[in-house]
């Protein structure tokens, strides 16, 4: 047995592609390091040739999965993996589904009006129509948000199968960023049943001070959410009381989103 788990063993290296290993511990680091880091520093760090490090980042630059910037000279990862990424959801067609209605959306509420998705136990923003007045809400293609503390989050997290979101749910760290923050699972459970029966989701300013957000998911065929669009404005503009007024509109543009992806519930 000790001989068949040696030959295994050997097998799987024999098929082992250093320079692919390499690429890929490169880019896993980059994750973690969203401002960059330079050639010597992505050395120090793996303890890689330098030659070796060069000859990959060089190729990822040039293929668009890095970029690079001159002063100082830091490699990031780029857009790119953003759209490999969504090629991994069941509905590659996403943003181009949504940006119609969420452009007229805008138009209507002024605001800033968002698209994201699931991203394991947290949030991913795909894209963003910009909102119209003076000052408004500005966010990085890309950028990760907690799904305890936001509109997106509650409202995909709260039309999920009860297995899968369980599962989400326990793997989530409930960081507590004020009093409004929601830091227990009871509490979120509580919190996700009411998402359900109104069927939009709100952020009463639970991360950042003076900022509402109010979304609603976006369904498949099969009434999966497969994403969630919503708004995010001062609280002057978005009060408490106009969250229900505005829940009921996302819901609709939502909901003629979904039906394009064959959602007939």
């Amino acid at each position: 047995m000790e001989q068949l788990d040696n030959v295994k063993e050997t097998t799987e290296k024999s098929y082992s592609v250093p320079n692919l290993e390499r690429a890929l511990t490169i880019i896993e680091l980059l994750q973690d390091c969203p401002h960059g880091l330079s050639l010597t520093e992505l050395q120090v760090e793996l303890g890689f040739p330098k030659s070796s490090i060069f000859r990959i980042t060089q190729t990822l630059v040039d293929r668009g999965y890095l970029s690079k910037s001159e002063q100082p000279s830091l490699f990031t990862l780029s857009k790119r993996f953003l759209h490999v990424g969504l090629s991994t959801l069941s509905e590659p067609s996403i943003i181009e589904k949504c940006l119609p209605l969420m452009r007229l959306l805008r138009n209507e509420l002024k605001e800033t009006v968002l698209v994201g998705a699931l991203l394991e136990e947290e949030g991913v923003l795909l894209e963003q129509v910009l909102g119209t007045h003076p000052f408004t809400f500005m966010l990085k293609v890309g950028q990760r948000f907690n799904l305890h503390a936001s509109a997106p989050g509650k409202a995909i997290l709260a039309f999920l199968p009860e297995s899968e979101r369980d599962t989400i749910i326990k793997s989530m760290s409930f960081n507590k960023f004020n009093n409004r923050t929601i830091t227990s699972i009871e509490a979120f459970k509580n919190e996700l049943v009411k998402v359900k029966s109104c069927g939009y989701g709100v952020d009463y300013a639970e991360e950042l001070e003076g900022v509402h957000c109010v979304g609603a998911p976006v369904f498949n065929q099969y009434g999966y959410p497969i994403s969630a669009i919503w708004i995010t404005a001062p609280s002057a503009r978005l009060p408490f009381g106009n969250f229900e007024e505005v829940g009921e509109k996302i819901k609709e543009v939502c909901l003629d989103i979904s039906r394009q992806f064959g959602y007939n519930y």
